[in-house]
């Protein structure tokens, strides 16, 4: 048998996801005599993996062959004429996932090289304030992406939970079981991804992660306009315990509308669906937030809400070349902030916000990955200098135009780099501050500006763990095409 370099074999490299098999499948043992099918196992780093076993399998699911890679990291297989499902598995114990790929092994001798990826274990055990163990609990494992999927467990006897990842750091989002009127949280004891404990498992499994479940009280409602039940509203509520943002349920297509609160008082606010001439209501019945009164949640409370009509303010969201926005949101609200309403542009740039009458000022924000700018009306930058638009009790109808510009981007990360969601981030010009943005969980941000010279300044996340983290002072940052501006935080007590 020839052997031949690494190098010079054209390999194609997969991940340790299965995926389909090749357009040209058929099924194996086509052909006569055979072929060697040479499988390349390494590691993330590159480095080879000894010991592992690989299988080839039919496509009908035969197991044909197997083999255990060498030093190199390579096992060869003696195959008939088809194509297979290759599988490997690491010799225990071990930190490395499974891999899968298809290989198809035709005409002449082929190589595939798999790469395993990191595994780790997270687990722990979930209680409930009285110290008994919550069974059924659902615990999902969220890696640093607004892309891949979380991986997700149950709690089982005892209230254990483990989850099996790829080795990564991850935020852990807990709820109860059905019915058991347990407040949601990221564990441990946050009520958002942004506060959440990091679990580092990239070198290390995690165990004894300890949750505790608070028993909440459930709010409920039916929410009507005057021809009857509104579907798609949504009841916001907000603690005045902490300064935390709304909390929003929809409601069914029966107007009815559930939310689970720790006990304690809150702000309600309803709004109706985008495409109704209704108005935004406080509760109890109240057009303006300042008016409102808080509820006391101290046990389950059933609270229906009426809409009623208001006049519109429309128009059309276009371009300085005059082509329609789609996507934007046109955001509404009084001069001191109120209560903010935002609706989306369809396809040809209109808009309609429903709302009381009153003097407002109007934000459009750019649909994502545009190179739009986000502006108010006339191309103001901030609420304090917007200027103003009245509404009366007739509609009234307000074009916008939004100007390009150029995008600022990047990854916020910490010395270990840990991607650092809810950093943030401020721009400024010679007039002060001009945009600002936050990091999302995987630590990115994006911002489009007008070319120009400006100063940004990057802030720590406020988080219990991380909490130790210098900002960077402001920074000259030239801004003429594309800019990719990456930032490592370091630690107050390096």
């Amino acid at each position: 048998m020839k052997l031949y370099p690494l190098a010079l074999v054209a390999a194609v490299i997969v991940s340790c996801q299965a995926g389909s098999p090749p357009a040209s499948a058929t099924q194996s043992g086509s052909g006569g005599g055979t072929r060697t099918l040479a499988v390349v196992v390494t590691a993330t780093a590159g480095t080879p993996v000894v010991g592992a076993d690989v299988c080839a399998f039919t496509v009908a699911g035969t197991q044909e062959r197997c083999g255990e890679t060498s030093a190199a990291g390579t096992a060869r297989l003696g195959l008939r004429p088809g194509a297979y499902s290759v599988i490997v598995t690491p010799r225990a114990p071990t930190r490395l996932a499974v891999g899968r790929t298809w290989a198809e092994v035709v005409d002449a001798d082929s190589t595939s090289v798999v790469r395993l990826d990191g595994h780790s274990t997270i687990k722990g055990i979930v209680k409930d304030e009285g110290g008994a163990a919550v069974v059924n609990a659902g615990v999902c494992a969220h890696p640093p992406s607004t892309t891949a999927p979380p991986t997700c467990a149950r709690s089982a006897a005892e209230g254990k939970f483990s989850i099996d990842v790829h080795s990564d750091v991850y935020k852990l989002d807990v709820s109860g079981p059905p019915g058991g009127q347990l407040i949601p949280q990221w564990a441990s004891g946050r009520l958002s991804s942004g506060e959440a404990d990091l679990v580092d498992v990239r070198s290390a499994d995690a165990d004894g992660i300890a949750v505790t479940m608070v028993k909440g009280v459930l709010l409920t409602g039916v929410v009507r306009g005057p021809s009857g039940p509104l579907e798609n509203a949504q009841v916001c509520v907000r603690t005045l315990a902490a300064p935390l943002p709304w909390d929003c349920e929809r409601t069914k297509k029966n107007g009815s509308y559930l939310v689970l609160v720790e006990p304690g008082n809150y702000y309600m606010w309803t709004v109706p669906p985008d495409n109704t001439r209704l108005v935004a209501q406080w509760y109890p019945g109240v057009l303006e937030g300042v008016n409102t009164t808080d509820i006391n949640m101290d046990r389950d409370r059933q609270i229906d809400v009426a809409l009623d009509p208001g006049p519109q303010l429309r128009g059309r969201v276009t371009t300085t070349e005059g082509a329609p926005v789609t996507g934007a949101f046109v955001c509404v609200d009084t001069p001191f902030p109120t209560g903010r309403i935002c609706r989306p542009t369809s396809s040809d740039g209109s808009y309609t916000v429903t709302t009381r009458p009153q003097t407002y000022t109007v934000q459009v924000l750019a649909p994502a990955r545009s190179d739009l700018i986000s502006e108010y009306w006339l191309g103001k930058r901030t609420w304090v200098d917007a200027n103003e638009v009245s509404l009366g009790n007739a509609d009234r109808t307000l074009d916008l135009t939004m100007r390009k510009g150029v995008r600022v981007t990047g990854v916020i990360r910490d010395t270990r780099g840990v991607p650092l969601e809810g950093a943030t981030l401020n721009i400024d010009d010679d007039s002060g501050p001009l945009a600002a943005t936050d990091t999302d969980i995987s630590g990115t941000y994006s911002v489009v500006v007008p070319p120009g010279t400006y100063q940004i300044e990057v802030f720590a996340p406020f988080r219990g763990e991380r909490g130790d983290l210098l900002s960077q002072p402001p920074r000259e940052l030239a801004v003429k095409d594309f800019v990719r501006y990456d930032v490592v935080l370091e630690d107050a007590n390096p």
